[in-house]
């Protein structure tokens, strides 16, 4: 077990990337706290993290899109755990579109998904980690944030504003021993990208014509990254946003 184990946040971990990710800081030794809707999925993904090496796994059922969910979703880490030293925030996209067929009521829903609630989390767990002298916040985003994605004028432009306030935010509490880091995260094989390509071999088959790497990426190879992310080993890198993508960024930088 991990000596240096922490308590760990994860959220939107009731399957795909964030499921991956909470099971990989499991087989570290940390202490997982997983948030979802779901109870059922989350409360196999607990078991399966305490099987995995967790020092400890929790379920904690919540809406992060609904203000009063989510403080007591905080509450309830707290007074479980005592705190929080570890955030993978992981949260919904917003519906798709071009610009011109969205209208401002969709930019303010929008932001309510993807940026508000996030920052959110960082608002309330940064205290603690100040006083500690120790944090690691990790957002999972998209690639679109490097490269637009079309027909995803919403996510292309919430996504974006969401790395920028993480690297503002980076630069303020490096000092503390806090680091903050995004993922921009490509083609990985989860249910969400099965049911936008219609079926596992479309989504196959399009990496295949995308991808330099030519496959799909297995949401473990993800969860990995964000393990490091979160471990000492990773104490002089913040501020990034990182692709994890198989080369699909054609980005010069990053």
């Amino acid at each position: 077990m991990n000596a240096s184990a922490r308590v760990a946040l994860v959220t939107g971990a009731s399957g795909g990337l964030g499921a991956a990710t909470a099971l990989a800081l499991a087989r570290d030794g940390h202490i997982l706290a997983v948030a979802a809707r779901r109870r059922e999925p989350l409360e196999e993904i607990a078991a399966r993290a305490r099987a995995a090496g967790a020092r400890e796994a929790r379920a904690f059922p919540c809406d992060l899109n609904d203000d009063g969910e989510r403080a007591r979703l905080l509450d309830d880490v707290g007074s479980a755990f005592g705190g929080i030293d570890i955030l993978v925030a992981n949260g919904g996209g917003p519906k798709p579109g071009s610009f011109e067929q969205l209208s401002l009521a969709d930019w303010d829903a929008a932001y309510r998904i993807v940026l508000r609630p996030m920052l959110s989390l960082v608002y309330h767990v940064l205290p603690l980690m100040r006083e500690r002298r120790w944090g690691r916040i990790v957002a999972l985003t998209s690639t679109s944030v490097k490269q637009p994605i079309g027909n995803l004028a919403l996510s292309n432009a919430l996504r974006t504003a969401l790395v920028s306030a993480l690297k503002s935010a980076a630069t303020d509490v490096a000092a503390a021993g806090i680091t903050i880091n995004s993922i921009a995260t490509g083609r990985f094989l989860t249910d969400r990208l099965r049911s936008l390509y219609g079926s596992e071999e479309a989504l196959e088959a399009a990496a295949r014509g995308e991808v330099p790497i030519g496959r799909v990426g297995s949401p473990q190879e993800l969860a990995d990254v964000v393990a490091f992310l979160c471990s000492e080993r990773a104490s002089y890198l913040t501020g990034q946003t990182i692709s994890v993508d198989g080369g699909l960024t054609r980005a010069l930088f990053g």
